[in-house]
């Protein structure tokens, strides 16, 4: 028997006990009653019994709590997590740091949608919180450029792929923090709160009241109890009034209180754990008693009848929603790093668990000289058996040439992909990766959109213009172009296009294009070399190697194709002779 099937039998004989004592408990309060009825009062004295019996039954259920969690993290490890994930909400984080590191270079929605990057997400997530897939999708977001930076993520990835015992104990606290349900805790930390009110001190002395006039009763009667009554229905207008403001908050404020409480016990898990952690988490929770405030809030939120009229009586949910807020406001940044922290470590042993389960991978090698980028055998991390590819270029650019299907999208987007993964992840899927640090910016699927009256090729000159408008920076630009200006007559197409790729190999440019316009290869820069993919269409179908080769394509199979598909031989005969035509001219 394997480990993971000991956790879960483990698991199934906590629950076994647990019910044990449940039912013992249920049987010890019945039959204490029924002899206490007809025996005598002392059979009473059974219900005592119940006390021990619950007690035993909560232990085990915490055990079998515990082993549940460590089943899912031990079974889970190196493997893909397959749930349905909401971006709206997954970005939320990204979005707000976006405002605030303006200056800073993030992967833009082009790009992010060329790269297909939510399903290349959806591979290397297998994170257990809300920070912690929200960080890991803002990391694939933001390239980085500073070296420091890329040697503690590696260095924190390499930690938990070798330490597996600490990784499980913080594994474990973070599968206990779980995800937020609705994901408003990003709001709550990064948004505008409520605004500051002196109404707590009204709260506060509404809540006096009911405490003077019980103690009253006593001593001047039954008049004081009409007064009780009286102030109850005003603190349940009160209530009212203010229940909507309190219960939109209510789950941010519970995971709030879950958040500062994972990174209390985090601080104090393991001395091994990373300093540079367990300083963030014992220094930024000290002082916030938030959690007991928003614990406090939540209870109320979901309690009885008796004790919802309690806690309308001494307006125990607004004095501790206002409370909660005040030390949010005084305590935010602390908060906040507190939250990026536990979504690093969550994000960082995510990237451990997808190094974990791929056929090879590598640390990428960074340098700050001018670009160059020298990979062996790439691959895309969202191909089954894929066909791997190398590639060396040194302050120039390539033309991919090859026709459709042939391997030069996938090329291009793999290539991107590493190159972005190099200076996130710090996991390349290659066997060596050495490159500069680059900005990547690509165009490779931009649409039309005829809601705005946006033809394609206007759409693709946008898309390739902002990239020009990048090159002039101090960083390099790694530019990815698929089939520049598709969207456009030939003669056009190719002048514009040559232009431009001069253009960015003159300004601090790697240019990465395809295109089936074979002319062009002629008429860029000498520092662009030429490569190509290529096929066989025969009787018995296409036949694609994926394999890039240095030159330009050779073969023109699209009338092969045509023929292929069934095409009438009248209109394959005659297209071949207007091909030749054109290259003889």
């Amino acid at each position: 028997m394997d480990k993971n099937q000991v956790l879960l039998t483990k698991e199934k004989n906590m629950k076994f006990f647990m019910w044990g004592f449940i039912v013992l408990s249920a049987f010890t309060a019945y039959f204490s009653y029924i002899m206490g009825e007809q025996l005598g009062k002392q059979y009473y004295y059974g219900f005592i019994l119940i006390i021990p019996f619950l007690f035993m039954s909560f232990y085990f259920r915490g055990r079998m709590l515990k082993y549940r969690a460590l089943y899912h993290i031990k079974s889970s490890w190196g493997k893909k997590e397959d749930r349905k994930r909401n971006f709206k909400d997954i970005r939320k984080l990204y979005e707000f740091l976006c405002v605030e590191e303006s200056n800073e270079f993030f992967i833009d929605n082009q790009t992010f949608e060329d790269f297909t990057l939510d399903k290349v997400f959806e591979v290397i997530d297998r994170t257990l919180s809300t920070p912690g897939e929200q960080i890991l999708y803002s990391m694939l977001r933001n390239p980085v450029f500073d070296e420091d930076i890329l040697i503690r993520r590696k260095q924190i990835i390499n930690f938990f792929q070798n330490n597996k015992d600490l990784r499980d104990k913080v594994q474990t606290e973070l599968y206990w923090m779980g995800r937020q349900r609705k994901n408003t805790i990003t709001e709550f930390l990064w948004g505008k709160l409520p605004p500051k009110s002196n109404l707590k001190y009204f709260f506060n002395f509404m809540a006096i009241i009911p405490v003077i006039l019980i103690v009253m009763i006593p001593f001047y009667g039954g008049v004081f109890g009409f007064y009780l009554v009286f102030v109850l229905i005003i603190n349940m207008f009160i209530n009212n009034k203010f229940r909507d403001q309190i219960s939109c908050h209510v789950d941010s404020m519970t995971y709030l209180g879950s958040l500062v409480n994972t990174a209390k016990r985090l601080g104090t898990i393991d001395d091994s754990l990373p300093s540079y952690y367990k300083d963030i988490f014992v220094s930024n929770t000290k002082n916030i008693k938030s959690s007991k405030s928003a614990a406090m809030v939540a209870s109320v939120e979901g309690g009885d009848v008796i004790v919802e009229y309690l806690n309308i009586l001494f307006l125990t949910k607004e004095r501790k929603f206002y409370s909660v807020i005040d030390e949010l406001t005084k305590y935010r940044d602390e908060l906040r790093k507190v939250y990026i922290a536990i979504g690093e470590l969550d994000a960082l042993i995510s990237i451990a668990s997808y190094r974990t389960g791929l056929a090879y991978y590598c640390e990428p090698v960074l340098n700050k000289q001018e670009r160059n980028m020298d990979i062996i055998n790439m691959y895309h991390p969202l191909i089954d058996n894929p066909v791997a590819n190398s590639i060396k270029i040194e302050n120039g650019g390539i033309v991919l040439t090859g026709s459709n299907m042939s391997g030069k999208s996938t090329f291009l987007r793999t290539l991107g992909i590493n190159a972005l993964f190099a200076q996130t992840i710090c996991t390349c899927l290659s066997e060596s990766y050495t490159g500069s640090y680059f900005k990547i910016l690509s165009s490779i699927s931009p649409s039309d959109n005829l809601l705005v009256g946006k033809s394609y090729y206007l759409g693709e000159a946008e898309a390739v213009l902002r990239i020009v408008k990048s090159c002039n920076e101090e960083l390099p630009c790694l530019c990815i172009i698929d089939e520049i200006f598709r969207g456009t007559n030939p003669i056009e197409r190719i002048s514009a296009s040559a232009e431009i790729l001069d253009y960015l190999i003159k300004h601090n440019s790697l240019p990465i294009v395809a295109t089936h316009d074979l002319e062009l290869t002629e008429k860029v820069d000498k520092r662009y070399e030429c490569y190509y993919f290529t096929e066989d269409v025969d009787d018995e179908g296409l036949k694609f190697d994926y394999l890039i080769r240095k030159g330009v394509s050779p073969t023109r199979n699209a009338i092969k194709l045509l023929k292929y598909l069934g095409y009438p031989e009248e209109i394959i005969k005659n297209t071949n002779k207007r091909v030749d035509i054109l290259f003889n001219k």
